[in-house]
């Protein structure tokens, strides 16, 4: 009985001699280097931060909020007026007024306006396989040990550096009346009797030659990225050139081809600057254009006219479908890619 005594105290004895040895937590110390090495991380950040969160964010939801209103420019004394403004006939009203026919009086809607401005837009998008096969075809080359490669590779990107202004003006006078084109092959795509299939192509030209630089260093940085030990097995077994090309270079190359296909389709579809310097600036509508012109106008070169007019609220529906559209696009376009992933 004494020796169970004994040992119940020795275990208790024990229990409370671990306790006390416990080491106690002492509290971490803080590292000013690396603190002060987050606060200004997050000081250089914070403008980045409270830019896209003004002029994008809140942006976007003041938009859409706008389009729901009756805001005009030139009526409304303040903003804040024209934000309670909702629309007499409805907060859907503008987007009604956009794929309603025009009536009688010209004031039912602008159906007509709407679908010409975003079939140029849409016409404009043929530009962006073409320069994709170019670029391809010259980054393949740009890739070889050829000597000369990197003058080359900075001959093709000057373009995409050089100012807009600058290179339009010059293409205007290239392919205008009396210009470069015309004294040397009769080649006026910009004069006053030219069609508007012809004011397209010219266009389309420009921007492919423009963005032909930027899309080359992204295919050659791809190409650099295949894997050698896949042509060099090929080669081994006797494919040719072409088949090296297709079966294995192209497959690794897709993330490079997807990429460049996504950011083009959204900047495509928000083209203006190119037709404004080449055809002038906009009008409020469509049908106040030219007949010459009317069928250039861009879909944004169509907001921006409504937008000058005073009509926010107008401007603002017309930018919300486009925002949705590119949308849709870029889903279509990411399906696509998954579909493509599960095959």
């Amino acid at each position: 009985m004494e020796n169970n005594t004994v040992s119940y105290a020795q275990d208790a004895a024990a229990v409370q001699a671990l306790d006390l040895t416990e080491p106690i937590r002492q509290k971490k110390r803080i590292n000013r280097a690396k603190l002060q090495e987050n606060i200004w991380g997050w000081i250089f950040v914070s403008f980045l931060l409270i830019g896209t969160t003004v002029f994008t964010y809140i942006a976007f939801i003041l938009s859409v909020w706008i389009s729901f209103t009756d805001y005009d420019a030139f009526i409304m004394t303040t903003f804040w007026e024209g934000l309670g403004s909702i629309h007499p006939d409805g907060a859907f009203h503008w987007y009604q007024y956009m794929f309603s026919p025009e009536g009688p009086l010209g004031i039912a809607g602008e159906s007509e306006d709407f679908w010409n401005t975003l079939g140029s837009t849409v016409f404009y998008l043929i530009g962006i396989p073409i320069g994709m096969v170019l670029s391809l075809g010259i980054s393949v080359l740009l890739s070889r040990d050829i000597r000369g490669t990197g003058t080359f590779r900075v001959i093709y990107y000057i373009p995409t550096v050089a100012s807009t202004v600058s290179i339009t003006v010059m293409w205007t006078n290239l392919f205008g009346d009396g210009g470069l084109m015309d004294s040397l092959f009769g080649l006026s795509l910009l004069a006053n009797d030219s069609t508007y299939w012809q004011n397209r192509a010219c266009v389309i030209i420009l921007t492919v030659w423009k963005g032909l630089g930027g899309t080359v260093v992204l295919f050659v940085a791809g190409l650099n990225g295949v894997n050698a030990s896949y042509h060099e097995a090929a080669e081994i077994d006797g494919a040719n050139a072409w088949s090296i090309f297709w079966r294995i270079t192209m497959p690794q190359l897709y993330p490079t081809i997807f990429y460049v296909l996504v950011t083009s389709v959204i900047g495509g579809m928000q083209i203006f600057v190119e037709p404004n310097l080449i055809f002038g600036n906009y009008p409020a509508t469509g049908n106040q254009a030219t007949s010459g012109t009317r069928y250039n106008i861009p879909f944004v070169g169509f907001i921006f006219g409504v937008f000058n007019n005073g009509e926010w609220a107008h401007a603002s529906a017309l930018g919300i479908i486009l925002a949705i559209i590119i949308f849709v696009l870029t889903l279509i376009q990411f399906g696509l890619d998954s579909r493509r992933d599960k095959v």
